[in-house]
């Protein structure tokens, strides 16, 4: 799945976000960021969600993009 994400990603326009950490998916374009991140039993104690049935076995994803209007930076996940 990363692997499709990854490839639509830049067929859109998105370029991987140099300072992304191995194995996130994580892509900068036009002052945005965005990020697709698979959901595990880890990641979602992490984020305070406690345990999912449906999401723990990495099925889940989260997509998010952030814009970055008026600010100098130029967008990063």
């Amino acid at each position: 799945m990363a692997a499709h994400y990854r490839t639509e990603a830049v067929r859109d326009g998105w370029v991987p976000a140099p300072d992304a950490l191995s194995g996130e998916l994580c892509f900068t374009r036009d002052g945005m960021a965005l990020s697709v991140v698979f959901l595990t039993a880890e990641r979602l104690e992490e984020d305070g969600h406690g345990s999912r049935p449906d999401l723990t076995t990495g099925a889940g994803y989260s997509v998010g993009v952030d814009a970055y209007v008026n600010d100098v930076a130029t967008g990063g996940c």
